[in-house]
């Protein structure tokens, strides 16, 4: 399966529409946090002219994609598999299987990518997630075998999640135009690899402080309502490599660097899915004919 096959298959990103004048964040996850980027909305004094315009739909040359870096409806995001819920719906071990065998192509380019990189900027957390995303592949093949399929297409997911964060990083610091990847589609609406959906080319566009704000309000919400549900030690170090990447996201948001803060935000969005998969992976079914708890109706 060729990667440009591959990317027919993604799904929206979670965050394709942050960047248009306002932002929607389900229920109640649509509250500012407490915690949140000061200033998030600037008078247009101290807003920076943007040298192009940040429109989600645009390709990689000519402004951002969207945040997220979501895919197959939940890689890397918050969006639930196959849009039914943690555990899917008639998911089968050709479903599973696919998922598998999507990711393996996708880590296969990354580790190319993990070449190049080498020796031109810091590999050490790339390095550290393609292996993990090696070992949830293992795990996930298992799991086929046993015919835990949720189990199995969640774990193919974190892995997915975890190969789009060392892609992001190799991107964002060397170019996505550099990796050899970039020669394996042409350039379009998903940039290369889809490269994944939510890149952007930083030297053709500049955030406003505006912009930049929605992404990291968004973000914050998103790692709030993650650490609620995760309950999984292995998940949760995700979610602190989350934290400390929205961290360092703040950190260039009060310093005026908004594309850093925003490029920072993507990153820590895909490790919060990584833990979001990780911990559904955790609570799937003991297999597929075991049905889940259903829930009485104490609303």
């Amino acid at each position: 399966m060729n990667t440009k096959t591959i990317l027919t298959s993604l799904g929206a990103t979670v965050a394709a529409s942050i960047l248009t004048t306002g932002i929607v964040v389900v229920g109640a996850l649509a509250q500012t946090p407490s915690a949140a980027p000061a200033q998030s909305t600037p008078s247009a004094a101290n807003t920076p002219a943007a040298q192009a315009t940040a429109n989600p739909s645009d390709g990689p040359k000519s402004g951002m994609q969207g945040f997220g870096g979501g895919h197959e409806r939940g890689h890397g995001g918050f969006g639930d598999f196959d849009g039914m819920g943690p555990y899917g719906a008639g998911l089968t071990a050709d479903s599973a299987q696919r998922e598998i065998t999507q990711t393996t192509d996708f880590l296969t380019n990354a580790k190319g990518d993990l070449a190049y990189a080498t020796g031109k900027m810091d590999t050490a957390n790339v390095e550290k997630w393609l292996n993990q995303a090696d070992t949830l592949l293992k795990e996930a093949q298992t799991a086929v075998t046993n015919t835990k399929y949720e189990q199995a297409a969640q774990q193919a997911q974190a892995a997915m999640g975890l190969t789009m964060a060392a892609e992001t990083t190799m991107g964002q610091t060397l170019g996505y135009d550099k990796l050899p990847s970039a020669t394996l589609q042409p350039q379009g609406r998903n940039g290369h690899m889809g490269h994944l959906p939510g890149g952007y080319d930083n030297a053709n566009v500049t955030l406003t402080q505006v912009q930049a704000s929605r992404v990291l309000a968004q973000t914050y919400n998103h790692l709030a309502a993650q650490k609620a549900v995760t309950g999984s030690s292995e998940a949760a170090a995700y979610l602190t490599e989350a934290q400390s990447a929205y961290a360092t996201a703040y950190a260039n948001y009060n310093a005026g660097k908004y594309n850093e803060a925003a490029s920072s935000a993507r990153l820590a969005e895909q490790l919060a899915g990584v833990a979001r998969h990780v911990q559904a992976a955790a609570d799937a079914p003991a297999n597929a004919d075991t049905p889940v708890t259903v829930p009485a109706p104490n609303f």
